[in-house]
């Protein structure tokens, strides 16, 4: 599997960093995480339309604002008979007007799943399943398996969903987990989101091998939350835009391109 970093950064985009999305190809296969704002900048049109379904995580904004570019990418290139099959969205049920907006998106040439939380999707040879985290809507994080290595992506989450998060990120090559807070500044232990501290608590717990942290805050130093996850949890590195990786991952020689 090979990840690309498309955006990290929330509540809002700045230049040169985007919001929340990250794209995972398998083969021929092409699994986008969330589709925050400016994500669909990096990716390549209309090669990553080939063959896409797009997890939407939850229906916040910043996690699915550039949605509505795919689908009408996806009309454009189908009308140019330049792509044969239509992208996948697979989204949560509520809240229900967003979900039904993006439904009801005429210009769009795609097909729509709604998540539940025991449900099980394959997509070649990537196994895709999901556990609700604990946030103000309807949240899944996402565990991808082809086999031989398993990413797991957090999206935003409380720490009181800790323990389903350490258990569905058992061992796994790879977490990706969300950041936005730091612990300097005294939030409490339970919020809407994690601390990096918390996050690499997370990954310590489930021995994963390594934690790329994301959803960062635009004002604050990525050293920051760097640095305050290493004091748990040492094979830690930054989501990046743009960054290429190899699963397994974090070591140099697994970068591929920036």
């Amino acid at each position: 599997m090979i990840l690309k970093i498309l955006g990290t950064q929330s509540p809002y985009n700045t230049k040169d960093h985007n919001c929340p999305g990250f794209l995972i190809q398998d083969g021929n296969n092409r699994l986008m995480l969330d589709s925050g704002s400016g994500s669909h900048s990096l990716l390549n049109f209309p090669n990553d339309l080939q063959n896409l379904s797009v997890i939407l995580t939850h229906l916040h904004r910043d996690h699915y604002n550039d949605i509505f570019n795919l689908q009408y990418s996806s009309f454009v290139f189908h009308n140019q008979k330049r792509i044969e099959k239509p992208i996948d969205i697979i989204l949560p049920a509520t809240p229900v007007s967003i979900h039904d907006d993006i439904l009801s998106e005429d210009n769009s040439f795609a097909t729509y799943k709604t998540i539940t939380p025991s449900q099980k999707l394959k997509i070649g040879n990537m196994n895709i399943s999901f556990c609700q985290t604990d946030h103000p809507v309807e949240t899944y994080a996402v565990k991808v398996n082809n086999g031989n290595r398993t990413i797991v992506y957090t999206s935003d989450t409380s720490y009181s969903a800790k323990n389903k998060l350490v258990n569905f990120a058992k061992d796994a090559d790879l977490l990706i987990c969300e950041s936005s807070l730091l612990k300097e500044h005294g939030f409490p232990e339970i919020n809407t989101h994690l601390t990096a501290q918390q996050a690499a608590t997370i990954a310590k717990e489930a021995h994963v091998n390594g934690l790329i942290l994301t959803h960062f805050w635009p004002e604050e130093p990525i050293e920051k939350y760097v640095q305050e996850a290493k004091n748990i949890f040492k094979n830690t590195i930054p989501a990046i835009e743009g960054l290429t990786i190899d699963i397994p991952i974090i070591q140099k020689e697994n970068i591929l391109e920036r």
